[in-house]
């Protein structure tokens, strides 16, 4: 069984504000003023709608019982297609793909953007049954009264989200800070897996000796891949960058 750990980063759509919406000729951050204002008198809310976004970073953890690994595909060495064709070619043999508020964000956006070329999708990005959205599963539905992924990636013992809110992702982009978007988008895979190890308890899908071993493969892998995701990691089961 091999689990996908799932999350992505979006920017709006620039290039359908440009063409459609009269903002031709102006500089991206205020075609991005102007849409979001647009966005917030048709919806009381300046989150772009679901086919407004534009995907800049796809981060999964792939896990099963032989091997974990991090796959990240960025807008920097990738067009927003290839990324989506890289994304549905790795994610094709996996029984479940794991989110965060993945049904109402990631997953949608994923479909849109994919049909918008023409790509064949996946089939856990179509299948509900192979989609687990956590945030959707432990608030029972009401993911309005839940509180967000950092926050219980805390209770949890990770130190939570390395950005308070996703709009600073823009500001990442505009400076060109690629690296930066791939280690926020890979660190709330982590938290997300994290939440998910709880989860798998919760359900009895694993015990607690089980969570112990997939942690400390977790920070194995980590250690060689990334050190710099370590950090999140330390509180965890007190795990730290010694054990």
């Amino acid at each position: 069984m091999t689990d996908v750990i799932l999350d992505i980063e979006t920017i709006p759509d620039l290039e359908f504000g440009r063409q459609h919406m009269n903002l031709d000729g102006l500089a991206d951050e205020d075609i991005i003023r102007a849409m979001t204002f647009r966005f917030l008198q048709q919806s009381g809310s300046e989150f772009p709608p679901l086919n407004m976004h534009k995907i800049i970073t796809i981060s999964f953890l792939r896990v099963s019982d032989e091997s974990i690994s991090m796959n990240t595909f960025s807008i920097d060495d990738q067009s927003e297609k290839d990324m989506l064709q890289s994304f549905h070619e790795k994610l094709d043999d996996a029984s479940r793909l794991i989110s965060w508020n993945g049904l109402r964000f990631d997953i949608p956006v994923i479909q849109i953007r994919s049909m918008l070329y023409e790509l064949n999708a996946a089939e856990p990005v179509l299948s509900m049954k192979k989609n687990l959205d956590l945030k959707h599963q432990l608030s029972m539905g009401q993911t309005d009264k839940i509180q967000g992924l950092g926050t219980l990636s805390k209770q949890m013992g990770s130190t939570g989200k390395l950005l308070d809110s996703g709009k600073k992702v823009w500001d990442l982009f505009e400076n060109k800070s690629f690296a930066e978007i791939a280690q926020y988008c890979e660190s709330d895979v982590i938290n997300t897996y994290l939440v998910h190890l709880n989860y798998q308890i919760l359900t009895q899908e694993i015990d607690f000796n089980e969570k112990k071993k997939k942690l400390q493969a977790l920070i194995e892998y980590i250690r060689g891949y990334n050190p710099d995701h370590l950090a999140m990691l330390e509180r965890s089961l007190g795990y730290n960058e010694t054990n």
